[in-house]
């Protein structure tokens, strides 16, 4: 045991050696902790396995609901803290959670996902074997390896600690502070077993601006030799829908609640990278136009598209989706196709992120937004200007000076129509779906034609929830439609849909 603590000794003033710029109070606490939870130099790797939940950020049913959920029946994560390498390999069921919201809610049996880092290359591997480069999700992965336990006192020891001390929850804590990355300020709460208590960091969101990413961390015991939590829980966002209606609700992001397994130093922990992987590089942002009627074009090139709709003196756009850039994009193009007319309107169709991310960059532009009333609380929220630090966008540089006056948004109940005597857009709420509350479809009578987002696929094989509410909706409000425009993927025929749910009935 003697000769035992002189190596954990030494080791940690290695740790220490490399720290030089750390204050006195980050330099105690850390050394303390690493102590206690058994992290040395010589801890090279380390890999954890157990069950717990995921949630499906972004997705709700409302905003002001929690993210869906999934159960996680098997979870492991192995991490090698030399090369920056991370391999998560998990199996998500649907469990006994709710299946109303987005992210591929219900899940049918199981789904299995791969997702690894290794420096600034990242790429999932596919059940059937296939490689994935993913490599606007390397920076993102590499941060993660430090919001661990183990993971933060490893970058904590080598980087420019700071540290301060506080009481809370009847016992003094001390908070160490370091930069990952560059720009990721990460918190970790010490408490005064010398145990992490909580991680806690802020990441860029075009929806969310700097999202808060928290961890919390109990149950800690023995396992090999080391301290290791056996409860994780994560918050990403905040959740501060419980003092008004419709605004965010969402946080409850992951969760570990049984901790099987847990080892140290794990052979082959770093994984080599494919040949695919190195040469991926994060794809420009492309937009493809396709004429649907006179007046009438899909932005499309992405996984998201847009619907532009011309009117006499202005324009109209149906959807922002994903973030700023892909927005800016679209923009150039609309004013290239219909110069001299301002975006008079961008419709929403519904609150999930991945179709809000350039809502903002529109509200720059001048538009108004066109949204179901029952998000209107949410969208304020999101169109609050406050600052942005980690990811500035032009709404929060220059906000514009009337965003939060009433012309800022028109809200539809069950029907509005915009239009001049060129065309008419007539925007419906859909009743009855479980993807999320507040959903719009937009019909163009002139056109017989119906734009909707996730609501169905021309690909589609077989049949879901929301195709039977789609086609249930377009009978309830009696539109003559030949064809269906997706936010996601290409047109597609009205008699496509109808096929669909008839297998279904």
């Amino acid at each position: 045991m003697a000769k035992k603590g002189m190596v954990l000794i030494a080791a940690l003033a290695l740790l220490a050696g490399s720290a030089r710029a750390q204050d006195a109070v980050a330099r105690k606490a850390l050394e303390a902790a690493a102590k206690a939870m058994g992290v040395t130099k010589d801890m090279k790797s380390m890999q954890y396995s157990g069950t717990g939940w995921q949630g499906a950020v972004g997705q709700n049913y409302t905003p002001r609901h929690d993210w869906p959920r999934f159960d996680l029946t098997s979870y492991t994560r192995t991490i090698d803290f030399d090369t920056q390498s991370s391999k998560v390999e998990m199996v998500r069921v649907q469990g006994n959670n709710e299946t109303r919201g987005g992210g591929g809610t219900p899940i049918t049996g199981e789904q299995r996902r791969t997702e690894l880092v290794s420096g600034n290359t990242a790429w999932n591997l596919e059940p059937d074997g296939k490689v994935t480069p993913r490599p606007a999700d390397a920076e993102f992965r590499q941060l993660e390896i430090w919001l661990t336990p183990h993971g933060f006192l490893k970058g904590a020891m080598a980087g420019n600690a700071t540290g301060v001390r506080r009481y809370e929850y009847d016992q003094w804590v001390t908070v160490v502070s370091f930069q990952a990355l560059g720009k990721y300020r990460i918190n970790a709460t010490i408490d005064a077993d010398n145990v992490i208590q909580r991680i806690q960091t802020w990441v860029p969101n075009p929806v969310a601006g700097d999202m808060y990413y928290e961890t919390v961390f109990s149950n800690y015991r023995e396992i090999n030799g080391v301290m290791f939590p056996g409860r994780w829980h994560q918050h990403q966002d905040y959740d501060d829908g419980f003092w008004r209606d419709y605004a965010s609700g969402g946080d409850h992001a992951f969760g570990l609640e049984t901790i099987t397994d847990v080892k140290f130093n794990v052979a082959g922990a770093a994984p080599a990278v494919p040949d695919t992987v190195k040469q991926a590089k994060i794809s420009a942002v492309k937009v493809a136009v396709q004429k649907l009627a006179d007046g009438v074009w899909l932005m499309g090139g992405g996984s998201h598209n847009s619907v532009l709709v011309e009117f006499q003196d202005s324009v109209a756009v149906i959807e922002a989706p994903q973030n700023e850039e892909r927005s800016l994009a679209v923009i150039a193009e609309v004013y290239k196709l219909v110069p001299n007319k301002p975006i008079q309107y961008i419709v929403n169709t519904h609150h999930h992120w991945d179709h809000l991310g350039g809502i903002r960059t529109y509200r720059h532009e001048g538009a108004t937004v066109v949204l179901n009333e029952r998000n209107r609380g949410y969208l304020e929220e999101v169109l609050t200007p406050g600052p942005r630090l980690l990811q500035p966008d032009r709404y929060s540089l220059s906000p514009p000076e009337e965003w939060a006056e009433g012309y800022t948004f028109e809200a539809v109940r069950e029907k509005f129509i915009l239009g001049d005597e060129t065309r008419t857009v007539e925007l419906y709420n859909v009743q009855g779906l479980r993807h999320a509350v507040g959903m719009l479809i937009a019909y163009l009578p002139k056109e017989k034609m119906v734009v909707q987002a996730d609501l169905y696929s021309p690909n589609a094989t077989t049949p879901n929830a929301s195709n039977q509410t789609f086609y249930e909706n377009i009978q309830r409000l009696n539109l003559d439609v030949d064809t269906i425009v997706g936010i996601h993927g290409s047109p597609g025929p009205m008699s496509g849909l109808a096929q669909l749910v008839s297998r279904a009935q």
